[in-house]
């Protein structure tokens, strides 16, 4: 019966197509670099995933410069997929240059709800970011009085939801694409996080040292190096820096930490091949998977 009236009303499919969209939506993760677009969704119960490569100058440190360019690459790469625009929800993970964040104790810190609690509060966190300016999100842990902020210039994520407007996108939720990440670390090294972890992160052929401590980022630092011996050097000497830092006299030294690169699969291995368990700490991964992998690996809500 249906199969005859869409021959006779052809329009009736999709009417029919947009009625399921709306009742059951597709949540679709939107990952944008300065080089690349990387979508990921899923479809009867398998993760897909698609990216495109950018022309220059589209993105720029994070930003989409020419939006209505953007929001049509947007459009056509979702349609060459067989998803169109009413039946998908967007989770946005902003680039790694749009946002900043730090870690804050104590007490003040634990009575922050809300990004006007932090800018009643005024706190200098060392941030080329305005608070007054920035749109903030705040992770809190009661238990340890702690709380992470993370900060985005209004005018970025305004621009970031434009371009999806242009492609006649709805936007569920935005999430920075390292914090994303960081959640789904926690994920896989629940126990590990128990104890130092040293997690160096590849993305865009940039490189960035992340120092843990009961899973929370102590030290957040952009490396220099680029190929494996000069950051092998850059590493080790900012690790052996922090430990000698956290011991304080008479305090029993810190455990070896664990290791965890996340990188592009052309790291693969590479660190491994000269990385002393004994005298270092355990490798625990060694570029099995990239950001962008590892953030897909964070629960879709976060807590």
């Amino acid at each position: 019966m249906l199969a005859g009236l869409n021959d006779r009303f052809p329009a009736l499919e999709g009417w029919i197509r947009q009625a399921q969209a709306l009742l059951d939506p597709v949540r679709v993760v939107l990952a944008p670099s300065d080089d690349v677009l990387t979508l990921t969704w899923s479809m009867q119960g398998e993760q897909q995933v698609t990216s495109v490569p950018l022309p220059q100058d589209l993105v720029r440190a994070g930003v989409p410069l020419q939006r209505e360019v953007l929001g049509d690459t947007l459009a056509d790469l979702l349609l060459d997929q067989g998803l169109v625009a009413v039946q998908v929800e967007v989770e946005l993970l902003l680039p790694l240059p749009c946002c900043q964040w730090r870690r804050l104790q104590g007490a003040a810190a634990a009575t922050l709800s809300n990004g006007d609690d932090l800018r009643a509060l005024g706190p200098d966190l060392g941030w080329s970011l305005s608070l007054q300016e920035s749109y903030l999100d705040l992770l809190p842990d009661a238990s340890t009085e702690t709380v992470m902020v993370v900060g985005v210039e209004r005018l970025v994520l305004q621009a970031w939801l434009d371009t999806l407007a242009l492609a006649d996108l709805s936007v569920r939720r935005a999430e920075w694409l390292l914090c994303a990440a960081w959640r789904g670390l926690a994920c896989l090294h629940e126990q590990d996080l128990q104890q130092p972890l040293i997690w160096l992160v590849e993305h865009s052929g940039s490189w960035r040292l992340l120092l843990l401590l009961h899973g929370w980022p102590e030290l957040d630092v952009a490396l220099e190096a680029r190929d494996l011996a000069a950051l092998r050097v850059e590493v080790l000497g900012l690790v052996n820096a922090w430990m000698e830092q956290n011991c304080e006299p008479g305090s029993a030294a810190l455990p070896l930490p664990g290791w965890r690169v996340t990188a592009d699969a052309s790291w693969r291995g590479c660190w491994g091949d000269s990385h002393d368990s004994l005298t270092l700490g355990p490798l625990l991964g060694d570029a099995e998977t990239s950001l962008v992998e590892l953030a897909l690996m964070a629960p879709a809500e976060v807590p």
